[in-house]
């Protein structure tokens, strides 16, 4: 990895765990393995994927269904399984795996992207939320990410979420409650290189 980025992916990663999530960098290559062991230590049995290609050249949606977790793949996916991924039916312990547009080293925040494969749910109807980062897509500040995403010439995507940890609220009695609107634990993967 470039001595450049070291900064921003060891900011990213502090950022999350600022906001009780979790995070680590990998070589690319070994992305795939780590994915695999945080699925196993979440206890996951069942994943929707992204259906993005830095996810197949990593190896990490091959993985995930070798190490016998099912894999639903956006949009394919999400006409079966859904049921069980809101925890209505079948195993509760799910996980929605992303790739994140950007991420932004000052806040620990992750900018999310829809488009053809990767839609607005795929972080929020999962109780668990494992974001692959590229770490050649973290920017320093939020505005830098922002600029960048709403660049002129640039396609818009239909909608943006930002993501900076587990989902929490205090909406109830001022106390604060994980999970609430989205994934109840997030554990981001940076991989440094491919």
């Amino acid at each position: 990895m470039a001595a450049a980025l070291s900064p921003l992916v060891d900011g990213v990663i502090a950022g999350i765990a600022r906001r009780h999530g979790t995070g680590a960098a990998h070589p690319g290559d070994a992305i795939a393995a780590a994915a695999v062991a945080q699925a196993r230590a979440w206890g996951i049995a069942r994943a929707l994927v992204a259906d993005d290609p830095v996810l197949g050249e990593l190896g990490v949606t091959a993985a995930l269904g070798e190490a016998g977790v099912e894999v639903l793949t956006w949009p394919d996916g999400r006409g079966r399984g859904w049921r069980e991924l809101l925890g209505l039916e079948g195993p509760d312990r799910t996980m929605g795996v992303t790739v994140p547009a950007l991420g932004v080293a000052q806040r620990g925040t992750l900018v999310l992207e829809t488009g053809p494969g990767h839609g607005r749910a795929i972080d929020a109807v999962s109780m668990f939320h494992l974001p692959v980062l590229l770490a050649s897509r973290i920017r320093w500040s939020l505005g830098e990410a922002l600029a960048e995403t709403y660049a002129p010439g640039r396609r818009r995507p239909a909608a943006v979420s930002l993501v900076s940890g587990p989902s929490r609220t205090s909406d109830i009695e001022k106390v604060s409650t994980l999970g609430a609107h989205g994934a109840v634990g997030i554990h981001l993967l940076v991989a440094e290189d491919r």
